[in-house]
């Protein structure tokens, strides 16, 4: 017998669904029928709320993207923290997202690097509005010397997910690189 649930409830674990089935069986060979069978309910229900995979998993890692980067936007937004007091805590937030990096074997995955960079662009979406605000602030404060706050904005997320995507340092090398980057561009 079929439980009958909120619509945005059922909508939401579909989602949550279709991530460990992506995650298990890989994108291409993922189809809406195997994402209904794991979600318990009949295929109908998942095109009822997504036209088709694509649609689902474009929700799907978008949602993922801002759970991801939730803790840099809350840093971001803290003006008051100075550069160093926001490098420390940032450390802290990158060493615990990679510890609860729920999809990590489907993102990191070799041959999956096209998701691994969508990803990284919905985050970029996702923290660039409250890093231009602080980075801005910074420069209020004459504490940075950048003249073009959008495209060091821009630069820098790009640059940070780059280097943490880098395979060939641990966590801490990439840290210290990210850290000495940052305050080059102090006064």
């Amino acid at each position: 017998m079929r439980v009958s649930k909120d619509p945005e409830i059922r909508k939401q674990e579909i989602i949550d669904v279709a991530m460990q089935v992506f995650a298990e069986k890989g994108y291409e060979t993922t189809t809406m029928k195997d994402i209904a069978k794991a979600a318990d309910v009949v295929p109908g229900l998942c095109y009822h709320y997504f036209k088709n995979k694509h649609e689902l998993y474009e929700t799907a890692v978008t949602q993922y993207a801002r759970e991801c980067s939730e803790p840099f936007v809350i840093l971001f937004n803290r003006t008051d923290l100075s550069l160093d007091e926001i490098t420390t805590k940032l450390e802290k937030v990158i060493k615990q997202g990679e510890e609860n990096y729920k999809y990590k074997q489907f993102f990191d995955k070799s041959g999956n690097e096209i998701f691994n960079k969508q990803l990284e662009f919905y985050m970029g979406k996702e923290m660039e509005k409250s890093m231009k605000k602080y980075i801005q602030h910074r420069i209020d404060k004459d504490e940075f010397e950048i003249d073009d706050t959008d495209l060091f904005t821009k630069f820098f997320i790009g640059g940070q997910m780059a280097v943490m995507n880098c395979n060939k340092k641990d966590i801490d090398e990439k840290i210290e690189f990210l850290r000495g980057m940052l305050n080059k561009f102090k006064k």
